[in-house]
C-alpha cells in the first residue's frame, strides 16, 4: 500500500460515493487505474464495505445514547453479546476492555423507547448510559 492508495481511503472514507474519476484527478491517475487500485483494496480485505449516511431526524429517531453494560457474573459475555448485538436499536455492540463490558451504541424515537431498551438488557449486566448532545 502507497501513498496513492492512503489518499484513495481517506477519499473513499469522507465519501463512499466519490467518483474514480474525482479521485483519479486528486492523485493524477486515470479513472480506470483508480477503480483497479479500489478493487485490489477490496481483494486483500483492506475495504470491507461502504455505508449508508442517514439523517436521523427525519427518520423519527430523537434519542441516541451509548451504553456501556457491565455484565452480571451470572450472564456470560458471549451470550449478552450475541443477543444484544442484533436488536434493532443496536447500531454498534463492542467488547471493551476493563470488567467484562460491553459497549452499544443505539437509536431510539425518543427517551420511553430508550428506557424500553435498558429495561430489556438490565438481565445481563447493569447499564451506564450516556444520551448524545451533539454529533
Amino acid at each position: 500500500m502507497d501513498d496513492i492508495d492512503l489518499k484513495i481511503l481517506e477519499m473513499l472514507r469522507k465519501n463512499a460515493r466519490e467518483s474514480l474519476a474525482n479521485i483519479g484527478k486528486s492523485v493524477e491517475l486515470s479513472a480506470p487505474a483508480i477503480g483497479k487500485r479500489v478493487k485490489q483494496l477490496e481483494e486483500k480485505g483492506i475495504i470491507l464495505g461502504y455505508s449508508l449516511k442517514l439523517n436521523h431526524e427525519k427518520l423519527g429517531i430523537r434519542t441516541k445514547a451509548y451504553i456501556i453494560l457491565k455484565i452480571h457474573q451470572s450472564s456470560t459475555l458471549k451470550t449478552a453479546y450475541n443477543q444484544i448485538a442484533h436488536l434493532t436499536e443496536v447500531q454498534r455492540c463492542d467488547r471493551i476492555t476493563g470488567d467484562d463490558c460491553l459497549c452499544i451504541l443505539a437509536f431510539f424515537k425518543d427517551n420511553k423507547e430508550l428506557i424500553t431498551f435498558l429495561e430489556r438488557i438490565s438481565q445481563y449486566g447493569v447499564p451506564n448510559t450516556s444520551i448524545l448532545l451533539e454529533s
